[in-house]
């Protein structure tokens, strides 16, 4: 895999997350986007920490909720 590939893949496993914490918080686009970049999970997604771009974008978008509601 290149690196473009990979970059397009997180790129896309991004949007798919902030989309999924719109869907199930009833967030406008720039609250998720604002909520998501200010979370420990983004910078270990960006690491590629434990696989967590393997776990559901759902799943993930709740570990960055309840981030947030700490």
């Amino acid at each position: 895999m290149t690196e473009e590939s990979k970059i397009t893949l997180r790129a896309n496993k991004i949007t798919n997350i902030i989309i999924s914490l719109c869907e199930l918080y009833d967030l406008t686009l720039e609250e998720a986007t604002d909520m998501y970049y200010k979370s420990t999970t983004a910078n270990l997604i960006e690491e590629g920490v434990a696989d967590l771009h393997c776990r559901s974008d759902k799943y993930l978008a709740t570990l960055v909720w309840e981030e947030n509601k700490q």
